[in-house]
């Protein structure tokens, strides 16, 4: 999914907007019926407020953090755990309950569902991208290959006649060779087991 300007939301932004309400609806309709109580709007609300202001929150948390709506895959966390958090403290404020297997459900179905659409859409953005974007590793923003300058041999290291790959023992000087190579290198005379 691509990144919404804040001042311009459009589809996308518009589209995580209506499936985060709706897995917060779902999840409190399937909670009261499984309670058997009433499914009546004033009844859902009662029960919705307070994850519904979490996620609110979460929303707000991923704009200030990141600049951007939480359209993205890894909002989703951030999303989820506003929306568990902050629902089960105002549910707890409001006098509301919180019982544990109430806490361990809501934030397995929260998680899920809404990180869950994100990875789905995720998914699908990867497999089909939009023709007006451009194609890359798929990962972060795709920018054109870079050319890099050509810069020769400064070193002048292709003009040392060192081993070869097929050199036995490529890579290490011949204890016999040793002083001769570090005159012509210019360096001190390495110390070498023999002279122990």
């Amino acid at each position: 999914m691509r990144d919404e300007p804040l001042g311009s939301p459009g589809r996308r932004t518009a589209l995580a907007a209506v499936l985060d309400v709706l897995v917060v609806a779902v999840f409190t309709l399937v909670g009261r019926r499984t309670h058997d109580e009433p499914l009546d709007p004033a009844g859902w609300w009662d029960t919705a407020w307070p994850f519904l202001a979490g996620l609110a929150i979460g929303w707000l948390v991923v704009v200030l953090s990141s600049q951007s709506w939480p359209i993205r895959l890894w909002h989703g966390a951030s999303v989820w755990i506003a929306t568990v958090f902050g629902g089960m403290a105002l549910r707890d404020m409001a006098g509301q309950g919180t019982a544990l297997p109430f806490v361990i459900v809501a934030t397995l179905f929260l998680g899920v569902t809404l990180v869950g659409w994100r990875a789905v859409l995720w998914a699908l953005d990867r497999r089909h991208p939009d023709s007006d974007r451009p194609t890359g590793s798929g990962r972060g923003r795709a920018h054109p290959p870079i050319e890099h300058t050509r810069v020769g041999d400064p070193l002048g290291l292709e003009d040392l006649d060192g081993p070869r790959d097929t050199t036995p023992g490529r890579g290490v000087v011949p204890p016999a060779d040793r002083g001769r190579v570090a005159d012509e290198l210019g360096i001190r005379k390495p110390r070498s087991p023999e002279d122990d």
